[in-house]
């Protein structure tokens, strides 16, 4: 662990002179404020006041209707983590640091999405005798600006060394960049769209693999700024290339033992017990997990059948069309969890998928047979005869879901519960009711 001190000592040694104090609410947008150095030593013991009202703004910077926190509310505090800090090599002078959030007697702010992931882990841990790890895999893409309009920056295959080459300027320097402020990476390829890219980010206890993915989501925009172009984490950018996934693979370890290993496993996955009863409470959650991993209208053109998305609730091993795939056995046993995109933010999935996943331990949930087909191409009959249930077809969907678990609710908060769904149902309103020039234009000409 890094001590306050030890912050204190590398800013005078490296010459930092701004520090960028940084959460995410509830939407993933980072809220931040830059404080000079000489006021870190007062901001690591006492905070940095916030309204906290921003929790109750949504991804457009309006204010929702009837939120739990407005002006009379008063301040919350943000506390930087000693652990987090680190110099941002790309910008002058600068450090960064990320906040858990305390009220004003200094206790855990119940708002906070980064403090509830801390409070879960700690219980997890007690409960599955082990540590949990986690990596966050994201596509992105990028683009340029052609005749006013975003488009691919190459017109790269999937997997080519050609794309490969084509961005190496830019993955070199995120890789670089990334490593320096203490995220490894394990490699880099060319997706499946044009312009799109995936850079694998290394496991590590979830904490810091969920720090690490917001760090990614930072990065990739700001890299891709300073070198022209824009950097992308949006699911489903444009209608006839790919969408851009965020895989999230989870283990448990004690010590160098996998708790979720089990040779023995009569499936033939080689799972344990706990690995199964883990995913079952994932599947069994599957329909309100999906507001907070695709949280966004875009979310859900991507989530289609026969796109390499899931759009069906349930497993399989290696089968990249479920909700959960079970990696090939030469790997090291863990599940991965497809359901997400970049659009979230990652301390609240991270708690959801925890909390679906003691659940699912507790009660010892059993997903079932694992599926060995595709699942966008099975017909309706199909389905009903596996037990198969479609992941929701839009956001409105999701939050309807989420709104009567009240597993989740209690588990991740009810104020933040409560909260998120006013912040994503106003979202959904001002989107869905929005009528764009394509729609204008067809109608117009139609009727």
């Amino acid at each position: 662990m890094t001590t306050r001190e030890q912050v204190l000592e590398r800013i005078e040694k490296e010459g930092i002179e701004y520090i960028r104090i940084e959460f995410l609410d509830y939407t993933g947008v980072t809220r931040a404020r830059t404080i000079k150095k000489s006021s870190i030593k007062s901001a690591m013991e006492d905070g940095v006041n916030f309204s906290a009202a921003i929790m109750d703004f949504t991804m457009f910077d309006t204010y929702v209707p009837n939120p739990l926190y407005g002006p009379n509310d008063g301040d919350f505090f943000a506390i930087p983590d000693p652990d987090t800090f680190v110099v941002l090599p790309h910008r002058r002078n600068t450090a960064r640091m990320f906040c858990d959030l305390v009220d004003e007697n200094g206790n855990p702010w119940e708002g906070c999405p980064r403090g509830v992931l801390k409070k879960l882990l700690k219980e997890a841990e007690e409960v599955l005798g082990g540590k949990l790890f986690m990596v966050y895999e994201q596509e992105a893409y990028l683009l340029k600006e052609e005749n006013g309009n975003l488009v691919p920056a190459d017109s790269s295959a999937c997997f080519s060394s050609d794309g490969l080459d084509i961005q190496e300027a830019f993955t070199q320097k995120f890789i670089e960049t990334m490593a320096k402020m203490g995220v490894e990476t394990e490699q880099m390829s060319s997706e499946f769209g044009p312009g799109q890219v995936e850079i694998n980010l290394k496991y590590d206890e979830c904490l810091k693999a969920t720090d690490d993915q917001v760090t990614f989501k930072q990065l990739f925009k700001h890299l891709a700024r300073d070198m022209g172009m824009v950097g992308t984490l949006a699911p489903k950018p444009f209608n006839h290339l790919a969408g851009s996934g965020l895989h999230i693979h989870i283990s448990l370890f004690d010590g160098a033992k996998n708790l979720f290993k089990d040779l023995n496993d009569e499936r033939g996955l080689a799972l344990s017990e706990k690995a199964y009863h883990f995913m079952g409470g994932i599947l069994h959650h599957g329909k309100s997990l999906a507001a907070i991993g695709a949280p966004t209208m875009n979310s859900y053109k991507r989530m289609v059948p026969g796109s390499w998305a899931p759009a069906h609730v349930c497993y399989g091993a290696g089968n990249r069309s479920v909700l959960v795939r079970v990696l090939e056995p030469r790997r090291e046993r863990r599940f991965e969890y497809r359901g997400a995109d970049g659009t979230c933010n990652p301390y609240l999935l991270s708690a959801a998928l925890i909390a679906a996943g003691l659940h699912g331990i507790q009660q010892r949930m059993d997903p079932g047979a694992p599926l060995e087909k595709d699942a966008g191409s099975l017909s309706e009959q199909e389905l009903e005869a596996l037990g198969i249930e479609w992941i929701p077809r839009n956001l409105k969907e999701a939050l309807d879901h989420l709104s009567k678990d009240t597993v989740l609710a209690d588990r991740i908060g009810r104020p933040i519960w409560q909260e998120f769904i006013k912040v994503k149902e106003e979202e959904w309103n001002k989107h869905f009711y929005r009528v764009d020039e394509w729609e204008r234009k067809l109608y117009a000409e139609l009727f």
